[in-house]
């Protein structure tokens, strides 16, 4: 029988098959999803997007008259695959001491959204994000800030988390909270990302890091992991019915 366990989701390309940052440009203004990917290649963060870019493209989306409802149901469309639904509400309905946490440099509404399409708002324990919020002026803009706000000295990650959000301290954080690591027999994380891999440098040998294959988390265990002290076993995913099919072991 499994002990208490928690279980982490990264969101994009991990618990979603898409990117929300660029999903929501691309349904919605072709002109923008390339303005969005310019602002991108200009802030030399790689795949990732920041907030800051993402809140800059929102505000030029608003400004061509689009509409709160059109977000939304951009967002209620995104490709979210049925095993990895059937994965999560399994292992949630046969293991009470199966604790779930998203860490996501997406943001709150996005997420929230997402959630309540799916009837999973009740998923995770907590939504570790950047904050967002309609303008409490102008209904039809979102806006989107920083989890770690650039008013305070930055965090000083050193692995190469954003400037935004350390996700190593955030699961830290979260953990000290839960009485530490220790008061979990395991814990899982699923992710894809650069910045998922300062998170798996906190965890034990004997957890688990569920890593979709080909993408930058892959290249950066595969060239980084031995050098920095992982720990943490591996395992590699494609799609979303491998995830099914290990959880139904947890």
């Amino acid at each position: 029988m499994p002990g208490k366990q928690l279980i982490v989701f990264d969101f994009d390309w991990s618990f979603v098959d898409q990117d929300t940052d660029r999903w929501v440009f691309e349904v919605l203004s072709t002109e923008l999803r390339r303005l969005l990917q310019t602002r991108k290649a200009g802030d030399g963060t790689g795949m990732q997007c920041t907030p800051d870019v993402v809140n800059d493209t929102m505000k030029d989306l608003y400004e061509r008259g689009f509409k709160r409802e059109q977000i939304l149901e951009a967002l209620r469309i995104l490709p979210f695959h049925p095993a990895m639904r059937r994965a999560v509400t399994s292992l949630k309905g046969r293991n009470a001491d199966t604790t779930f946490l998203c860490l996501s440099n997406s943001n709150e509404i996005y997420i929230s959204t997402i959630l309540e399409k799916h009837n999973l708002s009740d998923l995770f324990a907590a939504i570790i994000t950047n904050p967002a919020r309609w303008s409490p002026s102008a209904p039809d803009h979102l806006l989107i800030d920083r989890r770690h706000p650039a008013s305070l000295p930055p965090h000083g990650c050193t692995v190469g988390c954003l400037a935004n959000m350390c996700k190593g301290a955030e699961l830290d954080d979260y953990l000290a909270e839960q009485g530490g690591k220790d008061s979990f027999d395991k814990i899982v994380y699923v992710g894809d990302g650069e910045n998922d891999f300062c998170p798996l440098l906190r965890m034990r040998k004997g957890d688990l890091a569920c890593v979709r294959k080909g993408l930058e988390l892959d290249k950066r265990i595969k060239e980084e992991g031995e050098k920095a002290g992982l720990k943490v076993d591996v395992k590699y995913w494609e799609q979303a019915w491998q995830i099914d099919e290990w959880v139904e072991r947890f």
